[in-house]
């Protein structure tokens, strides 16, 4: 029951769907009027006679202070009001003179049907009057034909039986389709769910997002072949009644003419399609070739001067993406297509739009290649950049990405990359990683032997403080009330710097206290009344060991 229901909703929507295009493509096939002859501006305008939805001849000229228009209304309702029994006879030409226009005068037995006058000829027509008459007698004879067989009424009911028979066929054909889309839905279906039965849930699925395209293509499909099979239904049923031919064979006609303009399209497009398919071959055996020499680059198989193993991939994509845009260009004149207006204004319009709206794109994408052929860092080091210290995650085409200490993700703008100083504290080709500073300031009555010793000795208690080099201490200023040193260490993973600095800062502290040395910056308020100096017998206190060099100042 679903499924009959299912199906009259979406027959209804083709329906609906094809009602709309029809009305489209009766109004495009409505036989165009044709174009009046150039008249003096006085002159009434021409008027067209048709009977049976078939053209006979067109009115140009006045008679007897008739217009051609009334000409053509007065014409059509003797044609109209004919019986059958004249229906019956041959059409006779006579040739006449009614004052000053000639012309000939059309009758069937003692009915006068109308007048065709040599006025009515267009200017741009040279054939001889006597064809052109001979012409539109032709033309009036199949519309009284027509007239004749639309009121023979086995013809009517023979062009109702074949209508039912076609409508028939159309249902059944309609339902058969409907019951095929089901079947190949459920095949898809089918297809798709046993595919993910066999993938693992830890990739990513797109089975789904197929079967949903596959689905609406076949629906597609689907109102296409019903849109075909209305359309050649309603050709079919309206040839079959003498009053509706004309309109069937200008939807045939159409048909026709839409099917051979798209055929000679495609067989005009097929040198161009060849050249396309080319160009991309040679552009992809091209890719092929730059991938491979590219990867020995990097695998360092392969030493170019001027190209770095860090910087392989970047150049690889550059150069892909030249290569593939000038494949583009060559191939551009040969799309089908190509060289029509409404291809070159969209080719126009985005062009526009992708310079309006790039200036921006433009700059991230030329500074990240400045950062790219820099090589100031790479994926995995430990950088700080202006402010911003992290471990670096990637380095894409239009920003870096950082994860600082707080697991905080942090995007910077190419641009501002290149802007700012980069500090690297990550080992690169394998040599000693950069050291970690830190400062301590202490005042002058504390001998500057213990303070270095136990700095070392703070460091060589800090865990995540490398020995190898090893630490030492650099007195780095005598300022005006302290001494102050720097401590140089080597972490053992630079991306833990922050943390290996914490757990530095505690060992220190410690160090100080176990040794009852303050850590302090004394600033002096007045003079002292003694001197702040260290005697020698103080100058290696522990845990700073006994200097074996001879003293000159101690010797004099």
């Amino acid at each position: 029951m679903m499924t009959r229901i299912a199906l009259t909703k979406k027959l209804s929507v083709v329906l609906a769907t094809i009602l709309m295009l029809l009305s489209v493509t009766f109004a495009w096939a409505q036989p165009a009027p044709a174009p009046a002859p150039a008249v003096a501006v006085s002159g009434p305008p021409a008027a067209d006679l048709r009977f049976m939805d078939r053209p006979i001849t067109t009115f140009r000229a006045s008679l007897t202070g008739a217009s051609p228009q009334q000409r053509a209304d007065r014409s059509f309702a003797v044609l109209d009001g004919l019986p059958e029994s004249i229906l019956v006879l041959p059409t006779v030409a006579v040739k006449a003179s009614m004052g000053d226009a000639r012309g000939v005068v059309f009758r069937r037995g003692d009915r006068i049907l109308f007048a065709l006058l040599e006025g009515d000829v267009d200017q741009a027509d040279n054939r001889p009057f006597d064809v052109i008459a001979k012409e539109v007698q032709t033309q009036l004879d199949a519309a009284l034909a027509a007239r004749q067989a639309q009121l023979y009424w086995p013809n009517i009911v023979r062009g109702v039986l074949y209508s039912l028979l076609a409508t028939v066929i159309l249902a059944a054909l309609v339902w058969l389709a409907g019951r095929l889309q089901t079947r190949l839905q459920t095949r898809i279906q089918y297809a798709v769910e046993a595919h993910v039965l066999r993938r693992t849930s830890k990739t990513f699925d797109w089975t789904g997002s197929a079967f949903q395209l596959a689905r609406q293509i076949v629906q597609l499909l689907f109102l296409f072949f019903v849109a075909a099979l209305i359309y050649v239904y309603l050709i079919y049923v309206l040839e079959r009644f003498p009053v509706s031919q004309p309109m069937g064979e200008r939807l045939s006609g159409f048909l026709w003419t839409l099917i051979n303009t798209f055929a000679l399209g495609v067989v005009n497009a097929i040198p161009g399609l060849i050249a396309v398919i080319v160009i991309f071959l040679l552009t992809r055996a091209l890719q092929n070739l730059i991938n491979n020499v590219f990867a020995a680059i990097r695998q360092r198989h392969l030493n170019v001067p001027g190209m770095h193993p860090d910087t392989a991939d970047a150049s690889r994509r550059i150069v892909t993406i030249v290569v593939w845009a000038l494949a583009l260009t060559f191939a551009y004149p040969y799309f089908p297509g190509a060289q029509s207006d409404v291809f070159k204004g969209l080719s126009v319009l985005l062009g526009l739009m992708v310079s309006l709206g790039s200036a921006g794109i433009v700059n991230q994408l030329m500074s990240g290649i400045v950062v790219t052929y820099s090589r100031a860092f790479q994926a995995g080091d430990m950088v700080q950049i202006g402010d911003t210290a992290g471990v670096v995650v990637s380095v894409d085409t239009l920003s870096v990405k950082l994860t600082n200490v707080r697991q905080e993700e942090v995007t910077i703008p190419n641009a501002v990359v290149v802007g700012a100083i980069v500090h690297n504290f990550s080992s690169r080709d394998g040599k000693a990683p950069a050291l970690v500073v830190t400062s301590v300031t202490i005042g002058y009555d504390t001998p500057w032997r213990q303070v270095q010793a136990m700095l070392c000795l703070a460091a060589a208690r800090t865990s995540k403080v490398a020995q190898t080099p090893a630490p030492f201490v650099l007195q780095r200023s005598l300022s005006d009330f302290y001494i102050e040193y720097d401590l140089h260490v080597a972490p053992v993973n630079p991306a833990q710097r922050l943390v290996m600095l914490s757990e530095l800062h505690s060992s220190i502290v410690d160090v100080f206290n176990e040794y009852g040395v303050q850590i302090m910056s004394p600033h002096f308020e007045e003079q002292p009344k003694t001197q702040i100096v260290i005697p020698r017998e103080g100058w290696s206190p522990e845990p700073a060991a006994k200097d074996s060099k001879p003293d000159p100042a101690a010797g004099a």
